[in-house]
């Protein structure tokens, strides 16, 4: 086992993403890779992930080659999967194909499976954008009164839409936003994050429903 460090170079530019989930900033190495991010840390079944885990060691071609997973999840459930993150457009390579069936075989002697994720499955929209919309509210630590006041109206209403809070709490639609948008990120309230954007039209729920 050892690990990669990664450098800053003239052909890769190296991205970092803030994770309130990890307490830490994650650094990876692809705009693709950043944007996977968003999926780990809003997703309620993963307690943790880290880029760039400890790598292995794999036989190819006769020789012994290295490689490291582009990211380690941790599940609720305590169990731990490697990801690979690779463009669509890349993943018929026959080298490539080769390769991934060994590094797999490793990682599952190790008690790991090896999943390979790719564009098609992080560039969903709108749900992509929604993530990257809460994660820009999700560093706000402390619970405003405005912010109990809708969670305990919702908890009233079982479901309610974002504009229906508006007129109820006598706010502007911007500040009513910006507060629903925080509790959606800390988990507090739900909504639809693969349909639409989030809007004043969107509905939310608590997770008393």
């Amino acid at each position: 086992m050892y690990r990669r460090k990664l450098k800053h170079s003239r052909v890769k530019n190296l991205h970092k993403f803030a994770s309130q989930k990890n307490k830490s900033t994650c650094l990876v190495e692809s705009s693709l890779e950043f944007d996977a991010c968003f999926h780990f840390e809003f997703s309620p079944l993963i307690a943790a992930f880290e880029a760039q885990p400890l790598g292995y060691e794999y036989e190819f071609d006769n020789r012994t080659c290295r490689y490291t997973p582009d990211f380690l999840l941790t599940h609720t459930d305590g169990t731990q999967k490697f990801i690979e993150v690779k463009p669509q457009s890349k993943i018929a390579d026959e080298d490539f194909r080769t390769r991934f069936i060994e590094k797999h075989a490793i990682a599952k002697q190790d008690g790991r499976d090896l999943i390979l994720v790719t564009d098609k499955q992080i560039r969903v929209y709108p749900t992509l954008n929604n993530l990257k919309l809460l994660h820009r509210y999700s560093g706000f630590q402390c619970l405003t009164e405005l912010q109990a006041s809708v969670l305990e109206l919702v908890k009233q209403y079982g479901s309610i839409k974002v504009g229906q809070l508006v007129n109820f709490l006598k706010v502007t639609a911007g500040e009513l936003l910006a507060t629903v948008l925080r509790l959606l990120s800390l988990g507090q309230l739900f909504a639809d994050l693969t349909t639409n954007e989030i809007s004043i039209e969107t509905a939310i729920w608590s997770n008393n429903v």
